[in-house]
């Protein structure tokens, strides 16, 4: 998979997978972001978790400033917050620059979007991430610097996202016993070149079967994975040894 010259997204699994504890994973997670511009991150889930027992909140792992993360606290911004609320209902990455582009902001939000720039919080990106049951969560990510200094791999940075919800929900799983899924070998063929960059119609020339045929694979997978794309399916399944890269 691409990555930087000095850091490739194999790098990046090889060493969360190490990670024994959620501080070690965040900050395995916060310095891969930090290789493409940005050096600042939050993960917060909007839905609870009850298979890992875990409430919804902002803020569970976070380098946010201590002291907009107290503001941020003390005013409900969550209530108000853009990003989140965007960050409910998309599925896709998004840039906080393209706020308006989905959504109408208050002139609220709009301070609100201000006072974050103030308080070092810039050029920001929300990757969402959904979990089995509706579950939702997702990492926002942004740089201190005032010129953008983020390099715009978002394929990149959410596959990182990704995995770290993955290890995460591993990590605080409170029933040790491992979840196992099976991909037949087709699925896992199909997978592998898709977690490559393959489109469906290359894949389907590849493995010599019909672009439909692809497309109903997919549809196991990410059933079988709890996934909703296929970076994501393409992340779990990596972590859970079932296909390599």
């Amino acid at each position: 998979m691409i990555g930087l010259n000095d850091y490739r997204f194999e790098d990046y699994l090889l060493e969360a997978n190490r990670a024994e504890s959620v501080d070690s994973l965040f900050s395995i997670l916060t310095k891969a972001a930090g290789k493409h511009g940005l050096n600042r991150c939050v993960f917060g889930m909007m839905t609870d978790h009850l298979d890992i027992g875990k409430k919804a909140g902002f803020g569970i792992a976070c380098s946010y400033p201590d002291d907009w993360v107290q503001y941020y606290n003390e005013k409900n911004f969550r209530y108000i917050d853009p990003v989140i609320m965007l960050g409910s209902i998309r599925a896709e990455p998004f840039l906080w620059s393209r706020l308006n582009d989905f959504m109408n902001l208050s002139k609220t939000q709009r301070d609100f979007l201000l006072l974050a720039e103030e308080a070092g919080l810039r050029n920001g990106l929300c990757v969402p991430l959904h979990g089995l049951n509706h579950q939702i969560a997702g990492v926002g990510l942004a740089t201190t610097e005032k010129k953008d200094a983020f390099d715009r791999n978002v394929d990149l940075v959410a596959a990182y996202c990704s995995h770290f919800y993955v290890a995460y929900k591993r990590l605080m799983r409170r029933n040790a016993d491992v979840v196992h899924i099976q991909l037949t070998n087709k699925e896992r063929e199909v997978l592998t070149w898709a977690a490559a960059g393959k489109t469906d119609a290359e894949i389907a020339f590849i493995l010599n079967m019909s672009r439909n045929t692809v497309d109903a694979h997919m549809r196991k997978i990410f059933s079988k994975l709890g996934a909703n794309s296929r970076v994501l399916a393409a992340v779990k399944a990596i972590s859970l040894g079932l296909i390599n890269v």
